[in-house]
């Protein structure tokens, strides 16, 4: 049960195949509980802290004790090859964005 009102559930459902992110294509549909320690409330709270995460590492805790570690500075500078390579037009959708 939600502990607030804008709490949801955020769910890596598949990860896109790319040089940063060697090793972790197997996560599929599993929950994201925090960020950097600090916990993931919604899909927006998310992004907020990884687009203005300044640590040297971008760390996810997942469901079923998983942890996703990527170096920050390599992560946001990969964000538009992954995004060319699949296809995708945007990272975020308008209503993410800070």
């Amino acid at each position: 049960m939600p502990k607030s009102q804008d709490e949801q559930l955020v769910v890596i459902s598949q990860v896109l195949v790319a040089d940063i992110n060697i090793g972790y294509e197997e996560i599929v549909n599993t929950q994201v509980l925090a960020f950097n320690g600090n916990p993931v409330t919604n899909l927006k709270n998310l992004a907020s802290m990884v687009e203005s995460c300044r640590d040297e590492f971008l760390k996810f805790d997942l469901e079923y004790q998983q942890i996703v570690v990527l170096r920050t500075k390599v992560a946001k500078e990969a964000t538009l090859d992954i995004l060319t390579t699949h296809c995708i037009p945007s990272a975020m959708s308008d209503d993410l964005k800070s």
